[in-house]
């Protein structure tokens, strides 16, 4: 019996992320950098960064063996990056735009005096550097946690940059359960290349038997999509 394979549409990075490798290749030309964590979840990626001259620090020490230090494409918070700035460093930030878009939604709640609350992985870097924006913002993963919540009079939900548009919008759902008095103001925050990739598997589950996601099984945009 014959097999037939077919590619997906989406394949590889994203053009955020295509376009944001492209600023890190052209600073790299003047020399040496310090990339305040990951670059990305992408182990493969980092390593191929590494040998290419990319130097490991941390976000929190806020001070680094180059003049430039690098913020990973995962993102962190304006106030870290702000020190590393007050600091004397020159900063890279080589934020993608969908999470800077997520900091900014999760800012705009939190003036209408919202409970903010970021739906996400706990594990993963996008999702900590959306939730740091706001002093007390926890990051809910699953409908068991969203139970958990304590009352408040107004919720302000934003979610991680690379999961399931489903996943998140059924744990604001359950949100909603537990506190159907609260007004709830939910900003789908997936990024463009997610949606893109979850189209891609949908069309491919209407032909194929079996679908195969290439990548690391820890990662966010991975998990989302097998599920």
């Amino acid at each position: 019996m014959r097999s037939q394979l077919r590619r997906a549409f989406v394949l590889g990075h994203g053009e955020e992320v295509r376009q944001t490798l492209a600023k890190l290749e052209t600073r790299l030309r003047r020399g040496a950098v310090t990339l305040l964590g990951h670059l990305a979840p992408d182990a493969a990626l980092c390593e191929v960064y590494r040998r290419k001259g990319v130097l490991e620090g941390t976000a929190d020490e806020y001070r680094a063996p180059t003049h430039t230090v690098v913020v990973p494409l995962t993102g962190l918070p304006k106030a870290c990056i702000r020190k590393w700035k007050e600091h004397g460093h020159e900063v890279l930030d080589l934020t993608l735009p969908s999470i800077r878009r997520a900091q900014t939604s999760l800012n705009l709640l939190a003036l209408e005096h919202c409970q903010t609350v970021v739906i996400g992985d706990r594990g993963q870097a996008d999702a900590l550097a959306i939730a740091g924006e706001v002093a007390g913002t926890p990051v809910v993963e699953d409908a068991e946690q969203a139970a958990l919540l304590p009352f408040a009079p107004k919720f302000g939900i934003v979610c991680q940059t690379t999961i399931s548009k489903r996943h998140a919008q059924a744990v604001a759902e359950a949100i909603r359960h537990r506190h159907p008095d609260s007004r709830l103001s939910f900003l789908d925050t997936t990024s463009p290349a997610m949606w893109e990739r979850e189209r891609s598997v949908e069309g491919l589950s209407r032909w194929a038997e079996t679908i195969i996601v290439a990548g690391e099984g820890s990662e966010s945009t991975v998990r989302a999509l097998i599920e």
